[in-house]
């Protein structure tokens, strides 16, 4: 039986993935809510939004998955485990943004601190 691997995916690649708009993808953010809210990658969603989980049930499972939190060791634990759960709902495309946000915004990208939201 064919077993998902995990991907990494770095800051460049998030970049170029999230400015194409021919496949759809959703970003979500590991951290604790309020992290998230103080900070975020422009169009992340938080994976402590409530519906997250209950629509991610109908999504299309080829849709790209990328997951991060900031990028320490524990985080990076917690970006494993996210993702996974969307591997065992049978998501075939599942990245790990182990650089996280301190990586993001160390590369000068900028950082939203919107309410969260669907994307």
């Amino acid at each position: 039986m064919y077993e998902q691997k995990l991907r990494s995916i770095n800051t460049n690649q998030l970049r170029d993935r999230l400015n194409r708009k021919d496949k759809p993808h959703l970003l979500i953010d590991v951290r604790e809510v309020e992290a998230f809210d103080k900070g975020h990658i422009p169009g992340a969603i938080s994976l402590f939004d409530p519906e997250i989980m209950s629509l991610a049930k109908d999504m299309d499972k080829n849709m790209d998955i990328i997951v991060y939190a900031t990028g320490t060791p524990t985080h990076t634990k917690m970006c494993d485990d996210a993702a996974r759960r969307f591997m065992d709902m049978k998501f075939k495309n599942v990245w790990s943004f182990e650089e996280g946000l301190e990586g993001w915004i160390n590369a000068g990208n900028r950082v939203d601190r919107s309410e969260r939201r669907m994307t």
